[in-house]
């Protein structure tokens, strides 16, 4: 089922309903038709099978034994990093220090992943009505080519950017704004729909609508304080959003 999120829209759970003033700003141009998909990978279109617990607890070692004292997520953490090595020519050494670390992560959720229910049909059913779709990920170049390949799914995404194409992760803006302008695609016209608070937080910050998937990496409870404009429950109800 479709809800809207009642912080935003006062409870209406019509799919056409109007998003509420304040949500996005102007109200007049959040109505316009979406001619443009950009899905979150990981808890998404897949399920989620990261191990966060003993992952963030060996990254946050490995982020210390670089000289970085950082807090929060795997994306906070290696955010905050970029932000500190970037300006002392030391980014691409951070990356060959912990991508490996985020790299084995992502192939231990490789042996475990599988596609949410209707995902190709999804896709299939956008592409038939000419909206497209794209992807920004967290996960790195590697295993996200290697679960798109092996589930089917990469002949309709396009572009696609991983951890590896970014300097900053979710949920920075950075990935969503470069796939909106690859595309040609005004934020306005666009949707984000993603399973995390990130994934609200890099549309918000560009603009887009977004829609969060239950079952995903956080519970719904954690939304509260930053609702999204549609809470589904299936895939196939994406379709019902789009132009």
């Amino acid at each position: 089922m479709i809800a809207r999120a009642p912080a935003l829209h006062g409870g209406d759970a019509s799919p056409t309903a109007a998003p509420a003033a304040g949500a996005h700003g102007a109200t007049a141009s959040m109505d316009k038709p979406i001619r443009a998909v950009v899905f979150d990978f990981e808890g998404t279109l897949v399920d989620f099978q990261w191990r966060l617990g003993a992952a963030q607890a060996e990254l946050r070692r490995a982020f210390a034994e670089q000289g970085y004292a950082v807090e929060g997520d795997y994306a906070e953490m290696w955010n905050a990093a970029a932000e500190l090595a970037a300006p002392q020519g030391r980014l691409e050494a951070l990356r060959r220090a912990l991508y490996p670390v985020y790299d084995r992560w992502d192939a231990d959720a490789l042996t475990r992943w599988s596609p949410r229910s209707g995902a190709p049909a999804l896709l299939q059913r956008l592409a038939d009505r000419r909206v497209q779709s794209a992807m920004v990920s967290n996960v790195g170049r590697a295993a996200l080519d290697a679960a798109l390949v092996r589930f089917s799914l990469r002949r309709w995404l396009w572009p696609v950017l991983s951890r590896d194409d970014v300097m900053h992760l979710k949920p920075n803006r950075e990935g969503v704004s470069a796939v909106l302008v690859a595309m040609k695609t005004p934020a306005e016209e666009a949707l984000f729909v993603g399973d995390s608070l990130a994934d609200v937080r890099a549309a918000r910050a560009v603009g887009m609508r977004v829609a969060i998937i239950h079952g995903g990496e956080v519970q719904e409870t954690a939304f509260a304080a930053l609702p999204p404009d549609w809470m589904v429950s299936r895939l196939e109800e994406i379709a019902k959003l789009t132009a």
